[in-house]
């Protein structure tokens, strides 16, 4: 997959979570996250923005905790 490709999928799963809780897209959003959350370590900043919806906490703690986890670890001076 090409750099824009990946860039526009990208920013359809975070537009997808952004919608409500229980709707279809945020549905398909978190699966969608689920496909490549072994990756996300590779993109800190996408994180942050995926950090910043309230009811994906709510829906998916573990995600939450994973992304958390890995963001810490990819911020410099982090200790485990």
């Amino acid at each position: 997959v090409s750099y824009i490709p990946l860039g526009m999928a990208l920013r359809y799963v975070l537009e997808a979570l952004r919608k409500p809780a229980g709707s279809n897209m945020c549905t398909f959003g978190i699966t969608a996250l689920e496909q490549f959350k072994s990756r996300l370590n590779e993109w800190p900043q996408y994180c942050s923005h995926i950090l910043q919806i309230p009811h994906l906490r709510q829906l998916r703690p573990d995600i939450v905790e994973y992304i958390e986890k890995i963001s810490m670890l990819s911020t410099p001076g982090a200790t485990t």
